[in-house]
């Protein structure tokens, strides 16, 4: 049987480059300029790739080197030593602050997690009244610093709080301890509810209605539709805000410093921050050995994170020509739904700020005073007699909005370095920019290398 000539056709340029004399060098020279034009393209964001794993590494290398020193690595008297591993693993505040520290960290998911996903499905589904209003309400604990957070629960709550005493003159007693870790646990989950809302509700929003639109048409109730359909269709984003807030749980430090100081409560970030006043000399060895103890637990949680991300793609919905989004209509309930998120800002938000503003404008305040009486501003005018204070809020304004306009501006360019293209060095960028805020209760290890190399290079130059 005679075999069947195979025919190939090419198209006309690259057929004249190939059959013609020096063709298929110029054809070849052609080709080299198309990789050499496509890896300069690559260049700026192979350069911005680089700058920001050596941005966030470098600092996270420093204190692993120096959690393996018997002192900071600037003094003459160092020497490779495990002495700050085996001072903290023998030490029994470190067990008291890890112990803390989980117990946080689990309670903060277990209370933020459920009210952070019911608040979502309330603000994106349903026909909750003041949806406008309340959405950037609930965003205000993120913007205000958790120490001022805490200053307000103190001074309203407090054992001489506002309400404190309104409460010992209504029913005789106060019935709750602000300083209590039970406390402490319940305001970081209250707290940490607008970081769980930020994810679910972003997911809830990019997912169609059309199956919770079937599940009402055959009878279903606002509570089932958001139990067994909405909810579980953004299942990942769930179990994400799972990992990201015990990441956050176990690195709270403004809260846990202000509150839990005064009955001697702490975790692993506050447990850092007191070594130099335990010791009385700065301990840089021993923060830098706690931060990687740090590190440690959070890599499991790391590489689950990472699993998650992996298996997101199964939770998807097919549905047809999109269409808007109809809410929820929540009947009887809609009132007693709108009362709950405003009992959860009142608690969050409302007693907190309340506490400082009312501070803000009383001179003096204890068991006995009246409120009317102290009602001045000699406080204000004090802080304008304080050339220190009014240097802290100039320097705490231009850090905000210079620090934040420059953060805006980097996350920009990784932001495009890492713009639909699902390669390795779009990994690698997404776990090196995750990591600082996996990181941050290695704040101290930050500073102390910061200050070490400071203190090193003055050396030499002396």
């Amino acid at each position: 049987m005679a075999q069947r000539r195979r025919e190939i056709s090419l198209p006309w340029g690259i057929a004249d480059a190939l059959f013609t004399p020096g063709g298929f060098i110029h054809l070849t020279e052609g080709m080299n300029m198309n990789v050499l034009r496509r890896k300069w393209q690559g260049l700026p964001r192979g350069v911005v790739v680089c700058i920001t794993a050596l941005v966030i590494y470098v600092p996270l290398l420093f204190i692993v080197v120096q959690s393996f020193l018997s002192a900071p690595f600037f003094s003459r008297s160092k020497s490779w030593s495990l002495e700050a591993f085996a001072f903290i693993f023998t030490d029994p505040d470190f067990y008291l602050a890890l112990r803390s520290g989980f117990i946080l960290a689990f309670g903060l998911v277990i209370i933020a997690i459920p009210l952070g996903g019911i608040l979502a499905f309330l603000m994106v589904r349903t026909d909750l009244p003041g949806r406008r209003i309340i959405e950037p309400l609930i965003l205000v604990p993120i913007f205000v610093s958790p120490m001022v957070l805490g200053f307000g629960y103190v001074v309203a709550a407090g054992p001489v709080g506002f309400f404190s005493q309104w409460a010992q003159q209504l029913i005789g007693f106060v019935p709750w301890n602000i300083y209590s870790m039970f406390s402490i646990v319940v305001i970081a989950g209250l707290t940490h509810v607008p970081h769980a809302y930020l994810y679910i509700s972003s997911a809830l929003r990019s997912v169609g209605s059309d199956v919770e639109e079937a599940a009402r048409t055959v009878g279903a109730t606002p509570l089932q539709v958001m139990t067994s359909v909405s909810l579980p269709m953004v299942r990942p984003s769930i179990l994400y805000a799972c990992v990201l807030l015990f990441f956050l749980g176990l690195e709270v430090f403004g809260l846990m410093l202000v509150l839990g100081d005064p009955e001697g409560n702490m975790v692993l970030a506050t447990y850092l921050y007191k070594l130099t006043n335990k010791l009385g000399s700065p301990s840089y060895h021993l923060m830098a050995a706690v931060a990687v103890v740090l590190i440690c637990i959070t890599i499991p949680l790391v590489m689950l994170q990472r699993r998650l991300m992996r298996t997101a793609n199964r939770f998807v919905t097919m549905k047809g020509k999109a269409s808007q989004a109809r809410a929820l209509p929540l009947g009887k309930w809609r009132w007693v739904a709108g009362a709950v998120v405003v009992a959860w800002l009142t608690v969050t938000i409302g007693v907190p700020l309340l506490g400082v503003a009312l501070r803000a404008f009383i001179s003096n305040w204890g068991v006995g005073v009246s409120l009317w009486d102290e009602l001045s501003l000699a406080t204000f005018h004090n802080i304008w007699q304080q050339p220190n204070l009014l240097r802290a809020i100039v320097n705490s304004m231009a850090i905000g909005i210079i620090g934040g306009a420059l953060a805006v501006i980097c996350y920009l360019f990784v932001g495009i370095a890492m713009h639909r293209k699902a390669d390795n060095v779009t990994r690698f960028s997404t776990t090196a920019c995750w990591s600082r805020a996996r990181y941050r209760g290695c704040w101290p290890g930050w500073h102390s290398c910061g200050y070490s190399c400071l203190c090193r290079c003055g050396s030499i130059s002396r």
